[in-house]
């Protein structure tokens, strides 16, 4: 018995399997479905096994918050997803509602002058961030060129600084 519990757990989906359903046209949710595991855990394969990234998880490796799940879903949060896939692939295969939203979303920046501003002690704002976290700020000189507001909990890479401004042609 002890052997067995010391014995690593293999993946319930291997690196090549998971490519291969890929390749046929399934994505991660679709696969994570079929497998009974969720889609993180699906992401999670990938990576550590140093699968393929699409175009939004490349640009996506620059994320710079640790955001919990609960506020994941955050209109703010959802565009800045959005944004770096739009950053990432020019628009190409991008559903066309995401790119409705992301021209929302830079209308508003542009005509609001604001940033979006990350902290998880930002309490719930109806409209903009149920769970918090998320708050749109009004733009300020430190602020530069970037689309998101940099304080004590953003970690920005050089890639970060290139990914979180306005792209420079809209959708």
């Amino acid at each position: 018995m002890e052997k067995a519990a010391k014995k690593a757990r293999q993946p319930v989906i291997s690196l090549a399997e998971l490519e291969a359903l890929k390749r046929k046209g399934f994505n991660q949710s679709q696969i994570a479905e079929m497998k009974g595991v969720t889609r993180q855990y699906i992401s999670w394969v990938k990576r550590y096994y140093g699968g393929n990234l699409t175009p939004r998880e490349q640009a996506l490796e620059a994320w710079p918050w640790e955001v919990p799940a609960a506020m994941n879903m955050a209109a703010p949060c959802r565009r800045l997803r959005d944004h770096a896939e739009y950053w990432a692939t020019g628009g190409k295969g991008m559903a066309e509602h995401k790119l409705r939203d992301l021209r929302g979303f830079y209308k508003r920046l542009h005509e609001n002058d604001e940033v979006v501003e990350f902290d998880p002690e930002i309490p719930p704002q109806p409209g903009v961030s149920a769970p918090g976290g998320f708050a749109y700020r009004k733009r300020e000189p430190e602020d530069g060129d970037l689309i998101i507001r940099v304080n004590e909990h953003t970690n920005l890479t050089e890639q970060g600084r290139r990914i979180w401004r306005f792209p420079p042609r809209e959708p």
